[in-house]
C-alpha cells in the first residue's frame, strides 16, 4: 500500500528519504530488508531492476532505487513495487523504517510485528 508518508508492506515501512544518504553508509548486499515474526521476510525481488542497498552507521538502512522502481515481496503481502516521483527532494532514495503501533491503553507505541 502506498501511503503519504510512503510504501507500507506489512511491519515495513519504506520512506521517500528528506535527506541525503549519510556519507558513512556503507552498501552492503542484502536482498531482505526485514524478519517477521512469523519466519517470513521483506525481500527485494530479485527482478533485475536497479537498487543500492546502504546501511548507515546506526544501522538504518537505505535504498537507492532506479527509475524503474523495485519490487518487493513477502509470503502474507504479496509484491509490491516501489516507485518513486522524480520530482522529490532525493529522487528514489528511502529509509527503511518499521510501522509503529499506539496502544491507547497501555499509552506507548510500539513496532508493528508481522
Amino acid at each position: 500500500m502506498k501511503t503519504r508518508a510512503g510504501f507500507g508492506h506489512g511491519d515495513v515501512l519504506i520512506i521517500p528519504a528528506t535527506t541525503p544518504l549519510p556519507p558513512t553508509a556503507k552498501r552492503v548486499e542484502r536482498s531482505i530488508l526485514a524478519h517477521g515474526e512469523t519466519g517470513h521476510a521483506h525481500v527485494l525481488v530479485a527482478d533485475g531492476l536497479a537498487c543500492e542497498v546502504y546501511e548507515a552507521s546506526d544501522g538504518v538502512l537505505w535504498l537507492l532505487v532506479g527509475a524503474d522502481g523495485k519490487g518487493i515481496t513477502h509470503e502474507e503481502h504479496g509484491r509490491r513495487q516501489i516507485t518513486y516521483d522524480a520530482a522529490a527532494a532525493y529522487p528514489g532514495l528511502f529509509t527503511v523504517g518499521r510501522q509503529q503501533e499506539y496502544d491507547h491503553f497501555a499509552e506507548e507505541a510500539r513496532p508493528v510485528r508481522d
